[in-house]
């Protein structure tokens, strides 16, 4: 970093501001993560954080395929969907087919996660879902399974949320060290 003292301090300030808006959830995480975004660019780094623009444009912009998703997505994006029956009902799916079907990649922009309280699979993708069941399943009852609806709960998305939150937290920690140690 080549800062002369006063945009140094300026910097540390932003930074210390920010990991305090953080935790007082005084500005929504989009808002938090285009000021980290900023202080990269303030210290010549924007190129070393690219998790921040995938974070704010979902990763979708550079994982193409759901298998790149799952590999590439961080821990706190990593859940379950949950499948119900056309009456509401939770269905239970055997193991096997949940580790195909049932792993979900959250790969929304963040903006996206804070204003939903459900994600939902479309009915394309569940045709094709109870297509695959019905052909594949084990027994006549697993074979006879129709998913109406897919979801992640809204309990979920606030994990992933609170996973962003710590990941954003450990960088702020870090900027403000390595600005308080110059």
């Amino acid at each position: 970093m080549t800062l002369n003292n006063e945009s140094k301090e300026t910097v540390l300030q932003l930074a210390k501001t920010t990991s305090i808006e953080l935790l007082e959830e005084t500005k929504s995480l989009h808002d938090i993560l285009i000021i980290c975004k900023n202080i990269c660019k303030l210290l010549q780094i924007s190129d070393k954080n690219p998790w921040i623009d995938l974070e704010l444009n979902g990763y979708l912009v550079k994982y193409k395929t759901r298998d790149e998703l799952y590999e590439n997505l961080p821990y706190y994006r990593k859940t379950s969907w949950k499948f119900y029956d056309l009456y509401g009902n939770v269905i239970t799916l055997a193991p096997d087919i949940m580790d195909l079907f049932g792993k979900s990649i959250i790969y929304h922009p963040i903006h996206e996660l804070e204003s939903k309280d459900q994600l939902t699979i479309g009915n394309q993708f569940l045709e094709k879902f109870n297509k695959f069941i019905s052909e594949h399943g084990m027994d006549y009852a697993s074979k006879s399974v129709r998913i109406q609806e897919a979801r992640i709960s809204k309990e979920e998305i606030t994990q992933v949320l609170e996973g962003l939150k710590n990941k954003t937290q450990e960088f702020l920690d870090t900027m403000i060290s390595l600005l308080e140690s110059d």
